[in-house]
């Protein structure tokens, strides 16, 4: 049930707060509550049916299913409610600007101004300046905004500087879930509206002012970077911009900010277009180097995966090897064998090492699609280098009956199937007159999905 899952959630600590929460008649009066809470933790957390919890709260009543579920119910509201009162315990802008309000209700106006005055303090005194501190300072200069008008309506208000604030945080706020909208297009095939997008990028050359702003900037030039095809111009700025500014945010928010942008280059390599790899891999190093790639200690399969195919596509051998040797240890256990193997096959393949390659792809055993198609697609390069047809063959079968069944590639669907289409007609290619070559060739560069579009050429020729 929902109530045991998410009581499974807390930490150690959390569940011993939580106990000393619903203990005080503040928050709970109700023994029982309080009682089933008690047998929970005593039993570990351990799943039993209702009926055994039942009996040690109510011993001496027939368990009824009416009062058992208005029984969990009311845990189920007391542990929502300390979530939420320890959530904002953490965040002391918030405290003082609940504070304020209360003060304000109390008609406390010096607690109130000094209550204000601490919360902006707080505000400027952390290292953030994201999107919540730009929303923050909107709601605590609307709040001493409110509080001057209720009393005197012919004071100085401060109004423009409430408005400021708002400009400030809309702009912001657009334009990351802009980005949040382009990168979700990437992988799924939802479309989405984000109204008055294009109201905001024409505000901004008229207001270009706000390009000071760090959260604006960052989010603004990271859209024109994923627009800018092959514009340079904005790619450069958004590296430049970023780097700035890294330090005005939590570290997770730039992890995603890196990610919107290089998960976008790495499309545009699926479709063929190589001269995005450079740019990819100096994003990868950039925030490898800064640490923002590692969660708790963790870095994404597709993350290790994508920065080994890069460096080796791009010829960095020895860099690549220190990488996943450093690397290989921060992956999830389930991952550290068949990436490790697959990386190592794909820096031999890269050096004309098929033998060796080989040898580590066949040890690539994963149900994850983009590792083990990765590893199955250069086994199927090497196959067709070296002449290897009934392997080739077999091997293309087996791909075209997976790439069917899979539900989850989404578009790289189409870059597979085109990579099997257009081996099978390479296997053609001794039987193929000058003209069909060439036609072969315009097809191939004509691909608008084709990842392997360099490889196919060069056979071809």
């Amino acid at each position: 049930m929902k109530l045991h899952k998410l009581l499974n959630t807390l930490s150690t600590r959390e569940r011993t707060q939580f106990q000393q929460f619903i203990a005080s008649p503040l928050f709970n009066k109700r023994q029982d509550v309080q009682c089933l809470l008690v047998h929970w933790m005593k039993e570990g957390g351990r799943s039993f049916p209702p009926e055994v919890f039942w009996n040690k709260v109510f011993p001496d009543q027939d368990f009824s299913r009416t009062q058992w579920n208005l029984l969990t119910s009311r845990l189920f509201k007391l542990l929502e409610d300390f979530l939420a009162i320890n959530d904002l315990r953490k965040d002391e802008v918030q405290k003082k600007r609940f504070l304020a309000r209360a003060y304000r209700g109390l008609k406390q106006e010096k607690h109130f101004e000094k209550t204000i005055s601490d919360a902006q303090h707080l505000l400027e005194k952390q290292p953030y300046r994201n999107t919540d501190y730009l929303e923050n300072c909107y709601d605590l200069a609307f709040a001493r905004y409110d509080y001057i008008t209720s009393g005197n309506r012919k004071e100085k208000t401060n109004l423009q500087e409430v408005s400021d604030h708002l400009d400030a945080y809309v702009l912001a706020a657009k334009l990351r879930q802009a980005c949040n909208a382009l990168s979700r297009q990437n992988i799924n095939p939802e479309q989405y509206e984000i109204g008055f997008l294009e109201e905001t990028f024409q505000y901004l050359e008229r207001q270009p002012q706000f390009l000071e702003i760090p959260a604006i900037a960052v989010y603004y030039h990271c859209y024109r970077a994923i627009q800018a095809s092959t514009d340079e111009t904005h790619i450069r700025l958004f590296r430049e911009t970023i780097v700035h500014y890294q330090d005005c945010f939590q570290a997770g928010e730039i992890r995603d900010i890196y990610t919107f942008v290089i998960n976008f280059y790495i499309r545009k390599l699926n479709t063929g277009e190589r001269i995005y790899a450079e740019e990819a891999l100096a994003l990868y190093r950039l925030s490898l180097e800064q640490g923002y790639l590692l969660e708790d200690g963790v870095m994404l399969e597709s993350t290790f995966l994508n920065i080994v195919v890069l460096a080796s596509v791009l010829g960095d051998y020895d860099w690549a090897i220190h990488f996943i040797e450093t690397y290989r240890e921060h992956l999830k256990p389930a991952f550290r064998e068949p990436l490790y193997h697959f990386g190592l096959g794909k820096l031999y393949y890269e050096q004309g090492q098929f033998t060796a390659s080989l040898q580590q792809l066949i040890q690539v055993e994963t149900k994850v699609s983009f590792i083990f198609l990765g590893a199955r697609i250069l086994q199927l390069k090497i196959y067709y280098e070296t002449g290897e047809i009934n392997p080739l063959e077999s091997l293309l079968e087996s791909l075209r009956v997976y790439i069917q069944r899979s539900k989850d590639l989404v578009y790289r669907k189409a870059h597979y199937s085109n990579i099997l289409i257009f081996t099978r007609q390479l296997l053609q290619l001794p039987a193929m007159s000058k003209a069909e070559k060439e036609a072969l060739r315009q097809r191939v560069i004509d691909a608008q999905v084709l990842g392997e579009k360099e490889w196919f050429l060069k056979q071809i020729k």
